[in-house]
């Protein structure tokens, strides 16, 4: 990028700090901590805090920083969690002439989906401590660098490309949120010349800064290992409100006590099932599948459904069934599938109340383990 004149990487200890060095100064809109807002700088950085940094004077702490490393007091500049001298990414993009540039550092803990809640704080710090350890952090800051001088129109319509990449990278990596509560970015551009309009993800600028601002984006993630946290098919069903007591609860609806048989040894081998299965890529796929089904249906998304038909789970839907005596032949063949009808019939406990997709889901997963715990008793086996 002819802008950019160098990129160093200060260390300081565990803590490092990023300083992008214009060839000239330039125009810079952003909401850094440091210089934020309007202003004109040949220096941009960011810099490393701890991971249990209060922000009480970011200030004097980037002031710190400046002094440490011989930063210029009208560069701008941000504040990061991220380990810097690890994430530190760039993106250059050609496109129809245009060749932009995305410096970003990027890490998450508190990843969320914009206008909601940032909820399950204490797991998401749980697993952001986990990934510190193994030299991985927090927020992503965004610098893009135009190659040509931007109105101030331009400069705003231009965040929206770059947001867009920042949330359709995380979405590219399995994210569903599409940011942190603490993202910033900053656009630069030159200051003589005659001053570009447009800059919306359909122009030839959009389209390169969106290319550039995603392939940093994907790269700091990927360097700091920031990939989704999936768990077992047990946390996805949690999270719809679909717990391990609330599918004992159905089953035992169904259950016919054996008066050789202990209640409570036939719910301990169905929790050990239950538990067994969560580790099976086979019957997780076919859960989470029929989970995705449900969501897609949810919005009116099935392909040949027409709107509104899914609410009313329409007869000549099978797909559903199909998904439910698969799950719960896997785990307990011929037998399974018997099983999985008497609780598609009936409808127990929590399985009343589910959609198409979910209801079937869950007969054949309870069914199933129901079934071959049936089986393992009259066989006698431990």
């Amino acid at each position: 990028m002819k802008y950019v004149k160098d990129v160093k990487i200060f260390e300081d200890g565990e803590l490092a700090t990023a300083v992008v060095y214009l060839t000239e100064e330039m125009e810079i809109l952003s909401n850094a901590v440091r210089n934020g807002g309007h202003t004109i700088s040949d220096v941009l950085f960011i810099t490393q805090v701890p991971h249990m940094y209060r922000i009480d004077d970011p200030l004097a702490d980037t002031e710190k920083a400046m002094k440490k490393h011989n930063i210029p007091g009208n560069a701008v500049g941000f504040m990061t969690a991220a380990e810097v001298k690890y994430v530190f990414s760039i993106g250059e993009t050609e496109h129809e002439g245009m060749t932009t540039y995305a410096a970003v550092t990027a890490g998450l803990s508190n990843h969320v989906v914009a206008g909601e809640l940032l909820d399950n704080w204490e797991e998401r710090f749980r697993i952001s401590q986990e990934r510190y350890r193994a030299l991985v952090g927090g927020t992503i800051n965004i610098i893009g660098i135009s190659p040509v001088p931007l109105t101030d129109s331009a400069k705003v319509n231009i965040m929206m490309p770059i947001t867009e990449a920042k949330s359709a990278a995380m979405g590219i990596l399995g994210y569903r949120e599409t940011g942190t509560t603490s993202d910033a970015m900053a656009i630069v551009s030159p200051i003589k010349g005659t001053k570009e309009e447009y800059t919306g993800t359909g122009t030839h600028i959009g389209i390169s800064m969106a290319r550039s601002v995603k392939a940093a984006v994907i790269s700091s993630l990927v360097k700091r290992g920031d990939l989704p946290f999936m768990g077992t098919f047990l946390d996805i069903l949690k999270k719809r409100g679909i717990t391990a007591e609330d599918m004992w609860g159905a089953a035992l609806e169904l259950y016919l006590p054996n008066p050789d048989w202990d209640t409570g040894d036939v719910k301990k081998r169905f929790e050990a099932k239950l538990d067994l299965l969560s580790a099976d890529i086979n019957v997780s796929s076919l859960i989470q599948g029929a989970v995705a089904l449900e969501d897609l249906g949810d919005r009116d998304c099935i392909c040949a459904m027409p709107r509104g038909m899914f609410a009313e789970d329409p007869v000549h839907l099978i797909a559903d069934e199909i998904i439910g005596m698969q799950i719960a032949q896997y785990i307990a063949g011929t037998r399974g599938i018997f099983e999985f009808h008497r609780f598609d019939r009936h409808k127990p406990g929590i399985i009343s109340r589910l959609g198409p997709f979910a209801d079937d889901m869950l007969c054949g997963l309870i069914g199933g383990i129901m079934s071959s715990v049936y089986t393992d008793m009259f066989d006698g086996q431990s």
